[in-house]
């Protein structure tokens, strides 16, 4: 049930449902599972509809909206460049244990010189295109400054990586919604909860979904979900 509307469900596995949300004017309406008879058979919820954004369709065949992409693609580099003072106090984790996350975090995130030469034999064919140039780079320099930024975090007591930009999201939210599963690992070994919310309550793959891209499916494999 949206509100006072009634649509059909999947069960797709164990506590995971399908469906279609309706067509609604933008704002909060109550959300709940109905067994055909109207009545709530879950606890009540809210679903916020909002206003769609414009969308396009990228050379990769995925849908998004290039304003948002774009800004997201800001915050989230703004995000790995903050500051943050190194609390005093005790480690939660041992040293030898803290030097494992941060060797399987660079195994994951560290460029390797392959990367670099692909690219640059990239600017050579004759089907060169700067777009996608442009975006290979800026994804090597988020790349970089999430290794960085994961181990720094590896080292600080409390919230580690757990955390959320001024707008409310975190990394495996804007990851998810950038399309860049290559963070999604990393993010979760350096001790991020695959189901880590954001500021609106929204998972990783509540931002895969709401794309409408297939690559929701990758997120869903990537993720263990």
């Amino acid at each position: 049930m949206f509100g006072e509307i009634e649509v059909p469900a999947e069960i797709t596995r164990n506590g995971v449902l399908y469906c279609h949300t309706p067509q609604h004017k933008a704002g909060r309406v109550p959300f709940y599972v109905t067994c055909s008879n109207r009545l709530a058979c879950s606890e009540v919820r809210e679903f916020d509809f909002r206003v769609n954004y414009t969308q396009e369709v990228n050379t990769a065949g995925e849908t998004r909206s290039s304003n948002t992409y774009d800004t997201f693609n800001k915050r989230f580099g703004e995000l790995l460049s903050q500051e943050h003072d190194f609390p005093r106090g005790l480690d939660s984790i041992s040293v030898n244990e803290k030097s494992q996350l941060r060797s399987k975090i660079s195994s994951l995130l560290g460029m390797k010189d392959d990367e670099w030469d692909e690219l640059l034999k990239f600017t050579l064919d004759k089907d060169f295109s700067p777009e996608l140039v442009h975006d290979q780079l800026l994804q090597n320099l988020l790349k970089d400054k999430l290794h960085a930024w994961l181990l720094q975090k590896t080292t600080e007591d409390g919230k580690g990586p757990n955390v959320l930009d001024e707008g409310g999201q975190g990394v495996l939210h804007f990851a998810a919604f950038l399309g860049y599963d290559w963070a999604l690992e990393p993010t979760i070994v350096a001790g991020v909860n695959v189901n880590f919310r954001d500021v609106n309550g929204w998972t990783a793959l509540h931002w895969a979904a709401f794309c409408g891209r297939s690559a929701s499916q990758c997120f869903s494999s990537k993720l263990n979900l």
